[in-house]
């Protein structure tokens, strides 16, 4: 994944699939830490407790995320969709670009479907 994304990237999208499962106390250090780019002593002052524990909740809460990814494949799952979905979206550009009436209609045809797949 790391060739992909950055690891806040990839960590971001773990906690957004996976975020539900954790503790409030790790939700709320996890957050801190990757979405608001606080330092473990912010985030310490923030939760009324040590630098330390904040770093252990945080390695604790990653593992997890980690763990449930490893089991699920959500995020792997859903980082393929959107390279596939890229992928027919240029080849969609391609057969309009073909200025073929027939072609552009299928490319919006095919545009229409995969917009009622995905509820777009």
């Amino acid at each position: 994944m790391a060739d992909i994304l950055d690891i806040r990237q990839y960590k971001n999208l773990l906690f957004d699939f996976y975020g539900t499962m954790l503790t409030d106390k790790q939700k709320q250090a996890f957050t801190l830490h990757t979405a608001e780019d606080c330092s473990m002593a912010e985030i310490a002052e923030e939760m009324g407790t040590t630098p330390q524990a904040v770093v252990d909740i945080i390695r604790r809460a990653t593992a997890q995320l980690e763990n449930y990814e490893n089991g699920l494949k959500l995020v792997s799952k859903h980082l393929f969709r959107q390279t596939i979905e890229e992928n027919i979206e240029q080849e969609l550009e391609t057969l309009e670009s073909l200025g073929n009436n027939q072609a552009t209609e299928i490319a919006q045809n095919i545009k229409r479907l995969m917009g009622s797949i995905y509820g777009i």
